[in-house]
Parts: C-alpha cells; sequence; structure tokens
C-alpha cells in the first residue's frame, strides 16, 4: 500500500484541463490532510458518470473511493473499468449515512433543475473537517459560446464530412466521463455560485480555472497540439474568472 499511496494520481492533460482538475482535487486533499495517506482518505465522487476522470484515478492513487451516478450504463462501464472503487447506482441520498474526507460534485450542477438541492443532499455525508470539491462550467465563458455556435451553425456535420473524405471517418476518440449526454440547465457565473455557497454555509478556500479555451470549434481546430494544450490549461491561472472555460472550488464547512 506504502509503494501505491507514494504515486500521486495521474491524468494526461486536454483541452477542457481534466489532469489539472485531478491535481486540484489530490493538491487539496494533501494540503487541508497534512500528515494523512491516500489510503487512509476517504472520497465520495457524486455524479462520478464512469469514473474516467476523477474516481478511477483517485483510487489509483491510494484513495478509498466511493462513487455514485443514476446512470447505468455509465455506472456498469466504471465497475467493468475498476472493481477497487465502490459504484452505486442511484442518487446520494441512496447511499448508506457515512462520512467522508472528501466530496466531489464535478461537473454535475449544471445539468441540474435545482443544483442546490444536490448540495443539500451531499452536505450531510461530509465530515466537519472535510473538504468539498465543486467544478462547473463557466455559463458566459468559451466553452459555452463556442458549444452554442458549433451547434447553431451545423459545424458537426462539416467535421463529419472532412472526416469521412481525409480521415476515413475515423474520429480520435476522447473518453468521455459519463455515457449520459443530457444537455445543460444551468449558466452559472461565479458570483451566483457565492451566494449559493453562503446559503450552506460553505467557506471558500481555493479557487482556480481550468482552461481559457475548450469548445469543439476549439478541439477540431487547436485540441490535438500538445504545445497549445498545456498552454491552455497554464494560462487560465492567469486570467480574471470570468475569461476562463471553468472552475475549480474547494470549500469547507464555516465553524
Amino acid at each position: 500500500m506504502s509503494e501505491r499511496d507514494a504515486r500521486a494520481p495521474y491524468l494526461q492533460e486536454n483541452l477542457w484541463g481534466y489532469g489539472k482538475r485531478l491535481r486540484f482535487v489530490d493538491d487539496a486533499m494533501q494540503r487541508e490532510f497534512p500528515g494523512k495517506k491516500r489510503f487512509e482518505l476517504r472520497v465520495l465522487d457524486i455524479g462520478c458518470g464512469n469514473g474516467s476522470q476523477l474516481a478511477i484515478p483517485l483510487a489509483d492513487g491510494g484513495y478509498q473511493v466511493t462513487a455514485v451516478d443514476p446512470h447505468g450504463p455509465s455506472i456498469q462501464r466504471g465497475r467493468r473499468s475498476a472493481p477497487d472503487v465502490r459504484f452505486h447506482h442511484g442518487v446520494v441520498s441512496d447511499l448508506p449515512q457515512s462520512k467522508f474526507d472528501c466530496v466531489i460534485i464535478s461537473e454535475v450542477l449544471e445539468h441540474l433543475d435545482a443544483p442546490e438541492m444536490l448540495l443539500g443532499m451531499a452536505l450531510p455525508y461530509l465530515a466537519e473537517s472535510g473538504i468539498l470539491i465543486i467544478t462547473v462550467p463557466n455559463g458566459y465563458g468559451e466553452f459555452e459560446l463556442d458549444r452554442r455556435s458549433y451547434q447553431a451553425l451545423h459545424v458537426d456535420k462539416l467535421v463529419a464530412w472532412l472526416y469521412s473524405v481525409f480521415k476515413n471517418g475515423k474520429y480520435k476518440q476522447y473518453l468521455a466521463g459519463s455515457d449520459d449526454g443530457s444537455p445543460h440547465t444551468q449558466r452559472f457565473t461565479v458570483s451566483r455560485l457565492r451566494k449559493i455557497f453562503n446559503r450552506n454555509n460553505l467557506l471558500l478556500i481555493e479557487t482556480r480555472g481550468t482552461s481559457l479555451a475548450s469548445g469543439p470549434l476549439i478541439l477540431h481546430l487547436l485540441g490535438r497540439f500538445e504545445f497549445f494544450i498545456r498552454l491552455n490549461a497554464a494560462i487560465a491561472d492567469h486570467l480574471p474568472l470570468p475569461l476562463v472555460s471553468g472552475w475549480m472550488f474547494c470549500l469547507r464547512r464555516k465553524h
């Protein structure tokens, strides 16, 4: 276990900052629980999808990971991929009452009609000294604008045609974090999120941007160049939050 614990969780970086997000979670737990080994810390990933982006790499790094999602096919894929993760099909309130050192709600709230309701359901599972990680896209950032333009202009059809002509119809496959393609129903701002955190008695410890640009147009233009991917993630740390594509928040209970 000690050898496994010494290996930090890792994901190759991509346009959406998945590697950066995983490091954000790991760094937060290492910082907030000094002296504890990864295998001593319990993590709950709510809305985990198939686990490929957080639950599975965190478990590979030694954390005790429980993951829950209402989408059956995503959970089935996760179980096939990582038997060490405790995958549950359902909603968080279906889980037996227990306390976790870290509760994660990543890229979930923007899909819900009542996002604050899920937050209220999640907080009873957070230990008094635990941390809450929330990540969401900037509702008015490059990702949302790019995605809406891509759909409105039907660029997907042009891209499919170009691949059929020049690439024999073969796309480079990116494993999505979920097999569920539900749309975004919320467009968050930092101000709105801060109000939600305050209403739920949460103290903001750290905020970072994920990447500058991450929509489908940018993906097809520049998303396969490693230099751009690294620059895209790095530059988000030096820009005002309204200018980046997504946000990562680390919070704890107010005492």
